[in-house]
């Protein structure tokens, strides 16, 4: 059950986060703070290009970023979900990361992997 809690209380500040706003325009963002935050606690497993690493895609089943069909099939609900309580291999940051900080990661961070620049 406090599972379940902590699944709706993030996914009612993820709509909340979203309403009324640009959510790619937060205080975190004018700063590029997020980014700061994503070099520290992400890159080193989903890399600089959001792609992970060929062990980690087919491995742990790491998700590409820039991968459309992904970016198309995953919520941000859901997301920031894994974020906050980890999956897989990956730990969770709920009380290492504001919840702010969760909530940017995905939809600044992971979401400017989509679409994939052309190539």
């Amino acid at each position: 059950m406090g599972k379940s809690i902590v699944a709706i209380f993030l996914f009612i500040l993820c709509l909340m986060s979203s309403y009324g706003c640009n959510h790619k325009q937060t205080a975190l963002t004018e700063k590029d703070g997020i980014w700061v935050v994503y070099d520290r606690e992400c890159r080193k497993c989903h890399k600089i290009n959001g792609k992970g690493s060929l062990v980690g895609r087919f491995i742990y089943k790491m998700p590409n970023f820039t991968n459309t069909k992904w970016q198309d099939n995953v919520s941000d609900s859901r997301l920031i979900i894994s974020v906050a309580n980890g999956k897989g291999k990956m730990p969770g940051y709920k009380g290492k990361l504001k919840d702010e900080e969760i909530v940017d990661l995905v939809k600044v961070c992971v979401r400017s992997f989509y679409p994939p620049p052309a190539e």
